[in-house]
Formats: structure tokens, C-alpha cells, sequence
């Protein structure tokens, strides 16, 4: 029986891709170029026979994933690698290259999972709600849904309440010009967070770099106690999103501040909505946005294939 020669390869990411990468997805181009996180043997591309682009996928570690050799981490504790496909949409893609540049992606995640054989390791990725065709073939391919992420804006146009700080707490644009205080930030990350979460050093640098990134700090004395990350989404909206504040220094206001500084800051730059993301189990934090006026944008759905 004669084999038919397939119109495209699969192949692992390099650098010259950059260019034709970028055409159709500018956001992971600058990631494979500027992220430690994302690295080569992670990064899959789909390519013609004339070397043209068809599509490109990837994982990355989530946030979980700082704790994989962490030997205190129960049994059912969940490490996730977020995955994404991106489409050259300027061309005609064969159906069957996405699918199995898919698969090798997945292929590459079960490589990774033998790694540790007692992990619980899930893959994960983000769809949103209005997008039922990719909402299809990720479930063709085994994913379930796990989670719910809400988008929520704020209407910069009208008024942003100001509230009181407690005594001794100031909130200062941290810049984190350098590592120890690149450091101190994450460790203020993870302990606001109940499963001890944060960024990893490479994204947070890789945000930083970003255009129109500023951070609103609440200190005690030198002591992180609170922060809210910004960062620009285009000319008239930015996102307010790493919002968290220590669980000792909770219900004294210092969240509203913050939120409230971050506003009037992007206000002040001409900016008229402003949107962050929470899950959608997280009440305490919906009450809170809602409280200062965010409203529902949007929704994602986490989909995850458990390796």
C-alpha cells in the first residue's frame, strides 16, 4: 500500500520561526522569545512543505508547578502546564495538522508527567465561552471542564471612591528595579495565596517588560502587605490583576485602596475600562470587585486533560 505524503511537518520551535509566529500571534511570539518558561523542546510548529507557518503550540508551567519537587505537597495536590494552539489564519491550514500538532503537544506533556510518576498532573487551557468550535475539539481530544474564570471591568468614566489606609501602611509604585525586591514580591505573592501560589521569576520579569506595567505596593515599614499589578491592553484599557493582600492584614481596607489607587492611576492616563480575572467559586473576591464597580465582561472555561 502506497503512503501519502503529508503537506506539512511536525517540528519543535526555533528561533528564525519568530517572524512568521508573530504574524498571526504577536503575544506567543514574544513569550518563545523573551520567557524563560517557554523552552524549545515545549514548543511544537506545524510547517508546509515550503516552509510556511500553519500553526504552533506550546506548554508552560502554571503557577503549581514551582512546587513539582516539593516533597510536602499532598498526593492530590494538582500540578497544571497550561497549553495553547495558535492557527496561522492568513492561510489555508489542514484540519489534520492541527490535530496532530496537538497530539505531539500532549505526547510532549505525558514525556514530562513520567518525570513524576506520584504527581497528579493536569493539562490546561482557557476558552472563552463564546467560542463553541474550539470548545469541541479540545473535548475531542479528552478535555473536561474544570473551572470557571470571570472577566470583570470597571468603567474608568465613572467616579472611584478613595478610602483610608490603616495607620502606617503607605502604597508606593514599586518599580522592583532589582532582584531582591523581584524576590520579596513573590514571596509576598505566595503568601497571599491559600495553596502558596505565585509567579515564577521569568514571567514576573516577562510582565515587567511589558508595555505600560506598573505595580501599587502596600508596605508595612519595609514588609509587603498588599499589592495590585497593571499593564496596558491596548489604548483605552489596561488590566488591574495580581491582586492579593497578606491573610494577617485582610478586612482593614488595604484591598479597596490599592484597587482604588490602581484606578485613578490608569484614570489619570486617559484609560476608560479596566478588567481583571477571578474564579468563579472566589465570592469573597467577586463581592469585593462588585463593591467597587467591576461588572461581568465575560467568561472563560478552564478546560484539563489529566495525564
Amino acid at each position: 500500500m502506497e503512503r501519502v505524503k503529508k503537506p506539512f511537518i511536525i517540528r519543535n520551535y526555533k528561533e528564525q520561526d519568530a517572524n512568521q509566529i508573530a504574524e498571526y500571534d504577536f503575544i506567543s511570539m514574544l513569550a518563545y522569545q523573551y520567557n524563560g518558561d517557554y523552552t524549545s523542546e515545549n514548543i511544537f510548529c506545524a510547517v508546509s512543505e515550503k516552509g510556511e507557518m500553519l500553526a504552533s503550540a506550546h506548554i508552560a508551567p502554571d503557577q503549581s508547578w514551582e512546587f513539582i519537587k516539593d516533597p510536602d505537597k499532598t498526593l492530590d495536590f494538582e500540578f497544571k502546564l497550561q497549553m495553547d494552539v495558535s492557527i496561522n489564519e492568513n492561510t489555508t491550514v489542514p484540519q489534520d495538522a492541527v490535530h496532530e500538532l496537538t497530539d505531539v503537544v500532549m505526547e510532549r506533556a505525558k514525556m514530562i508527567r513520567n518525570q513524576y510518576p506520584n504527581k497528579k498532573i493536569t493539562i490546561i487551557h482557557t476558552i472563552s465561552t463564546d467560542d463553541l468550535e474550539e470548545m469541541d475539539f479540545y473535548l475531542s481530544k479528552g478535555f473536561i471542564v474544570k473551572q470557571n474564570h470571570l472577566v470583570m471591568k470597571r468603567d474608568l468614566t465613572e467616579p472611584i471612591p478613595q478610602f483610608p489606609l490603616p495607620p502606617n501602611i503607605k502604597i508606593m509604585n514599586w518599580k522592583m528595579e532589582t532582584n531582591e525586591e523581584q524576590e520579596k514580591y513573590l514571596q509576598a505573592e505566595a503568601a497571599g495565596d491559600p495553596n502558596g501560589l505565585c509567579w515564577s521569576l521569568n514571567h514576573l520579569r516577562w510582565t515587567m517588560s511589558g508595555a505600560e506595567w506598573d505595580t501599587f505596593t502596600a508596605f508595612y515599614g519595609n514588609k509587603v502587605v498588599g499589592s495590585i499589578m497593571t499593564w496596558g491592553l491596548g489604548e483605552k484599557r489596561s488590566a488591574t490583576e495580581n491582586i492579593f493582600v497578606l491573610p494577617d492584614w485582610r478586612r482593614r481596607g488595604i484591598a479597596k485602596a490599592l484597587i482604588s489607587e490602581a484606578l485613578t492611576f490608569l484614570k489619570e492616563k486617559g484609560k476608560t475600562e479596566a478588567t481583571l480575572g477571578v474564579f468563579g467559586d472566589n465570592r469573597n473576591a467577586i463581592a469585593l470587585y462588585q463593591s467597587l464597580g467591576y461588572r461581568m465582561l465575560y467568561t472563560n472555561i478552564e478546560f484539563g486533560y489529566d495525564i
